[in-house]
């Protein structure tokens, strides 16, 4: 077994768009109480911990321009809209620093040997939060965690290099901004396509970087409608070789249940099972490129049932707990059409040759 530290803040869970609202605040606790029900607390060495600690404005300002943090700190002290899809309630901006310091807490304790991995089931995103566009930020997201986390365990000598593997349906625009031209940071990205999907206007095949970064940046659009067998394979041929070569002293791992065939937000096509081998690979790809160190977002999905058994299936993966099972209503979708499938091999061969100019291991 894996020493796992499970990130739970009380005073982030609260947090809630509102009735109607897709991203469900429910998805928590119910998480929570799944992970008890099914014996994976008691038996499986998992330790719940509720980190105090919120970052600082100094670390949110590595990251952001100083005109959104105060545009959300505004927000936040009487309520108000970030943008129509993104509602800020009275407490977000105390509870976004709380949530991105738990994430910290998480990094730092692996980093200093305390636990093997840690996992935190987000209240609210953080990849579609930018900076170069000044103030934008949209997608229920209000700060970028990601790299907020990152930039800080940089600037306070725990690493240097840091591998993020974002397999969220929707592409994480933010961190891919914010990283664009730095080659300390390695991020991959398997998306569905976002001439589909939103955010849309970032994410395709061709943005690989600026500058120095060239390279570091790797999207994988997929095309709407891929399913379990195809993903993985994609996966598996990008991600392992990618790691290996950067040899990252942290993998931070997005992992999110919008990607099945049920969720009612997107047009992905993979099933319940996916989410045990997503979390089985990185886990094992961590163990050899960098001790096992390893830090999980699960952002949940749209799809409440998906959300919670997915997540808790990932959790298992983390924690080594073999065997563990959960009830799938939903099954699998029928066969994946085969122009999906020769769309997807034609993807991931020309996301080999582009590779190929920057790294070695995709050179015949």
């Amino acid at each position: 077994m894996k020493r796992l530290c499970l990130i739970y803040q009380p005073a982030v869970v609260e947090h809630s768009f509102g009735a109607g609202h897709p991203l469900l605040q429910e998805r928590l606790p119910r998480y929570l109480a799944k992970l008890r029900e099914d014996g994976l607390i008691d038996h499986a060495g998992i330790e719940v911990v509720d980190p105090p600690d919120a970052v600082g404005e100094d670390e949110i300002l590595a990251v952001h321009d100083r005109s959104l943090l105060e545009r959300i700190k505004e927000l936040s002290a009487r309520g108000g809209l970030l943008d129509g899809d993104t509602p800020v309630p009275v407490g977000t901006y105390e509870r976004a620093r709380l949530q991105a310091g738990g994430l910290l807490y998480g990094a730092k304790s692996i980093m200093e040997g305390q636990y093997d991995r840690a996992v935190q089931m987000l209240a609210f995103g953080g990849h579609h939060a930018m900076r170069r566009h000044q103030h934008i930020t949209f997608g229920f997201c209000y700060f970028n965690q990601e790299a907020i986390v990152i930039k800080a365990l940089q600037s306070q000598g725990y690493l240097q290099r840091a591998l993020i593997m974002d397999c969220d349906c929707h592409h994480g625009n933010g961190i891919q901004d914010i990283f664009y031209a730095d080659p300390s940071v390695l991020y991959i990205s398997l998306h569905q396509d976002p001439r589909t999907l939103y955010p849309g206007w970032m994410g395709h095949a061709d943005e690989v970087g600026e500058g120095a970064g060239r390279g570091y940046n790797v999207n994988v659009p997929l095309p709407p409608g891929t399913q379990t067998q195809s993903y993985m394979r994609v996966l598996e041929q990008i991600f392992p070789p990618l790691a290996r070569e950067f040899a990252p002293q942290l993998i931070l791992a997005i992992i999110n249940g919008d990607t099945h065939f049920a969720d009612p937000l997107t047009d992905m096509g993979i099933d319940l099972s996916c989410y045990s081998r997503i979390a089985r690979l990185i886990s094992e790809v961590s163990e050899e490129v960098c001790g096992g160190r390893l830090v999980v977002e699960l952002g949940g999905g749209y799809d409440l049932g998906v959300a919670v058994n997915g997540s808790c299936k990932v959790t298992a993966e983390l924690v080594g707990y073999e065997g563990y099972e959960v009830d799938d209503p939903y099954g699998i979708p029928g066969p994946e059409p085969a122009h999906i499938t020769q769309r997807v091999e034609k993807l991931l061969e020309e996301r080999k040759a582009t590779l190929s100019r920057y790294w070695k291991v995709f050179r015949a």
